[in-house]
């Protein structure tokens, strides 16, 4: 059984672009409740393997689940059929899977958190809270933010200062 990974998405692009995606998005949310499976759209390659599962689209966001990771290439393959950008976020916590994904001038920029990031806290099952830098908090999310949060600052912290880059990494 599937651990299932939760996946928010903001198109960016036109109105009229975003609302084809709407389209698709619903018409494939109605073919999931009609015949109980995930979906993928047609144009997408048969050898793509992470399908949409419980899809919704609400308010111009997309929401979805898939099996165990994020599916961002697919996502970048929709993005590119009709030529929008992105902002993937996704968290699937049994596999400490939690990070963002950016798609934007055909660029596409990952930061997830590492088994190292997830080992800075700790869960206290004595007392049922989650231990982080000396505070406790009831729940892994807002931990889970807060790390993000501190990459994305760091990533972009070093696109600032280019000559402390490392030429391997690039965001």
């Amino acid at each position: 059984m599937a651990n299932w990974c939760s996946n928010k998405v903001e198109f960016i692009g036109e109105s009229s672009q975003i609302e084809q995606l709407a389209s698709l998005f619903n018409a494939m949310a109605a073919n999931e409740k009609k015949n109980g499976c995930g979906q993928m759209p047609e144009f997408v390659p048969i050898s793509e393997t992470k399908y949409f599962f419980s899809i919704s689209w609400e308010n111009g966001i997309l929401y979805y689940e898939t099996k165990w990771s994020p599916n961002t290439s697919v996502l970048q393959r929709i993005a590119m059929e009709y030529g929008v950008g992105f902002i993937h976020s996704y968290d699937e916590p049994g596999n400490a899977v939690y990070g963002e994904a950016h798609y934007l001038n055909d660029e596409l920029t990952v930061i997830d958190l590492d088994w190292d990031d997830i080992g800075q806290y700790e869960y206290d099952e004595e007392n049922g809270i989650y231990r982080f830098e000396n505070r406790n908090y009831e729940s892994s999310d807002e931990i889970l933010y807060i790390m993000l949060q501190r990459k994305k600052a760091a990533i972009r912290q070093q696109n600032l200062n280019p000559t402390d880059n490392n030429p391997s990494e690039t965001f």
